[in-house]
């Protein structure tokens, strides 16, 4: 201040530096209430989150202990549906598991005697027809019995009836001598070609259950052909027919005639 100047003029400054100073009071003022007011203002979202977090945290107390209550007066489904274990009642599932193990048990034992049932048709199917292929080339309907002859020789006189047709066949007859023809045990095949007929059945004699076979004056009883004495005529001779003697009790296999076809 300069010297003489009177105290009072300090009050009576310009008005530019006194619109600064209040500037920088309203400065200060303003600044004070922001730093009032700003604190708040931004405290607010913090407030209001954990007022929420506290609400939420209320609710879901809460909700926890209406749970609680609602669960302790209604009794579990669990429990409703459990079943209450007593002696009768396990006798009783132990008779339904018995009862069911046997109806599987019978079913099983049903399933097994069906299939038992068709393999045995099955291999009686493929019998019948193997039979009927092993005579099918050797049977075309002869049915002559030649007098009466055994079963066994007619089976094989019929079955070379059709292995070489066209010829008489004669069986049972009486003969001078010795012979198998009362007996039914021969058979006769009238020809005078017979070369293919005799090799035919000593080539099958096995399995024909033949026991010898005399054609064109020879005789053979499976060793090979021998020559026998002349008897006086073409039919002592059996130059006019093959004679076959047979086995007695024999079981014939007349399917080896279908090689000589």
């Amino acid at each position: 201040m300069p010297v003489g100047a009177p105290r009072g003029s300090a009050r009576h400054r310009s008005p530019a530096r006194a619109a600064a100073r209040h500037g920088a009071v309203a400065a200060g003022l303003t600044g004070s209430a922001l730093a009032l007011v700003g604190p708040a203002m931004i405290s607010l979202p913090e407030q209001d989150a954990a007022t929420t977090l506290e609400l939420s945290a209320q609710g879901a107390t809460l909700a926890q202990t209406t749970s609680r209550a609602a669960t302790a007066a209604t009794p579990s489904s669990a429990a409703a549906v459990s079943p209450v274990s007593s002696a009768g009642g396990g006798a009783a599932s132990a008779d339904l598991i018995k009862a069911a193990e046997r109806d599987r048990a019978a079913d099983a034992a049903t399933a097994r005697q069906a299939e038992e049932d068709s393999a045995e048709q099955e291999r009686a199917s493929r019998a019948a027809a193997a039979e009927e292929e092993r005579t099918a080339s050797v049977s075309c309907g002869a049915s002559s019995s030649y007098g009466g002859v055994a079963d066994s020789v007619q089976e094989v006189g019929n079955a070379m009836e059709c292995v070489f047709p066209g010829h008489d066949v004669l069986g049972v007859g009486s003969r001078g001598g010795q012979s198998d023809h009362p007996d039914g045990y021969a058979l006769d095949f009238m020809t005078t070609s017979g070369d293919a007929i005799a090799d035919c059945v000593i080539e099958n004699k096995n399995a024909l259950g033949v026991e010898y076979v005399i054609w064109n004056q020879r005789i053979n009883t499976g060793s090979g052909w021998e020559g026998m004495e002349d008897r006086g005529g073409a039919t002592a001779n059996h130059e006019d027919h093959v004679h076959i003697s047979f086995e007695r009790g024999g079981s014939p296999d007349v399917s080896a005639l279908r090689s000589c076809g």
